[in-house]
């Protein structure tokens, strides 16, 4: 069994005793039931993770943080665009593509979005996927935390897109181009940045594929089937680690289903 792992918000050193906060402290105790001198991993977003140790101080539980270790990456890089979809999908997207290697997620409205919400709305939700995100993190063996970026119009998606990145727009009316011949293109061969942008329930509207495609973006399919909104960005996620190694390649890993 591999050991709990904790997150710290704050530069680490080996010999550092740091205090946890209240909520660390009865997740440690309580639900883990660790007791003083228990092994645990400890993170900070970085690409390093740290042996530590529980101890008990005058202040609450502490950590006393030994060897570290770096954590390699996966050597490619994913912005996921992602229209905001109905309900709560969008936090088991932000797990799924935290899970999947996403290192940045951007959630926007697109013109079939149905959720409209205000600002202070649309910043709320993106504390909170954050804290999702650094969770998805903490339990796939993550050293770093994907950002959710704040909550965008498609207009601004379309403006992020960079020639040096392959940019892919998933649309379910594309019929000559499939994600897996776009990857396996020479053309495409040493590209491991990518800018994904995926649609809403209801699809793109013409109009904002047009945009895409002006702004350099490469329409997609993703096969035959029709995906639901989750299920499209946990399989491109999918295919775009296979493709480019990350993911059927030997390596240690945890428990898969947790």
């Amino acid at each position: 069994m591999s050991a709990p792992r904790i997150y710290l918000s704050r530069p680490l050193r080996t010999g550092d005793v740091v205090t946890v906060t209240a909520h660390q402290a009865r997740y440690l105790e309580t639900v883990l039931r660790m007791r003083e001198g228990d092994a645990l991993s400890v993170f900070n977003g970085t690409a390093w993770e740290y042996d530590a140790v529980l101890r008990r101080t005058e202040e609450g539980v502490a950590l006393a943080i030994g060897d570290s270790r770096p954590v390699p990456a996966d050597g490619i890089e994913i912005t996921l665009c992602q229209a905001i979809p109905k309900a709560d999908k969008m936090e088991a997207i932000i797990r799924h593509a935290t899970e999947l290697g996403a290192g940045r997620i951007v959630p926007f409205f697109a013109e079939r979005s149905v959720p409209r919400w205000s600002a202070a709305q649309s910043e709320r939700k993106r504390e909170r996927w954050q804290k999702i995100a650094l969770e998805a993190s903490r339990q796939c063996g993550r050293t770093d935390i994907p950002e959710i970026a704040e909550v965008a119009a498609f207009g601004q998606v379309v403006r992020a897109v960079r020639p040096e990145h392959l940019n892919l727009i998933c649309w379910e009316e594309e019929s000559a181009m499939g994600i897996r011949e776009v990857l396996r293109d020479p053309r495409h061969g040493g590209i491991t940045s990518f800018l994904v942008i995926i649609g809403p329930e209801g699809g793109f509207d013409g109009d904002e594929v047009a945009q895409a495609l002006s702004a350099g973006c490469l329409s997609v399919s993703l096969g035959k089937r029709v995906l639901r909104v989750d299920t499209a960005a946990a399989a491109v996620l999918s295919i775009l680690q296979y493709e480019r190694g990350a993911i059927g390649a030997a390596g240690k890993g945890g428990p898969h289903g947790r």
